[in-house]
């Protein structure tokens, strides 16, 4: 599982929801093909969706707590 929670870091992170690319960084010998299909199954795992909601909730309250929130 932390290789998902890294993934799911860089997804809503630095790379702004490129899942290839922040599969591509977990695991970087992975080809882009190969990156592709695995960072769409990773994103479908309920485990992977129950983590990335936490992620972005808690990304939310720290957007209200720096008064970042429209």
């Amino acid at each position: 599982m932390w290789n998902a929670s890294q993934f799911l870091d860089l997804y809503l992170g630095e790379l702004k929801g490129n899942g290839v690319q922040s599969y591509r960084r977990v695991f970087p010998r992975a080809k882009y093909r190969s990156a592709k299909s695995a960072a769409s199954r990773m994103l479908m795992k309920p485990s992977v969706i129950l983590v990335m909601k936490k992620k972005l909730e808690k990304m939310e309250g720290v957007n209200k707590c720096q008064g970042l929130e429209r």
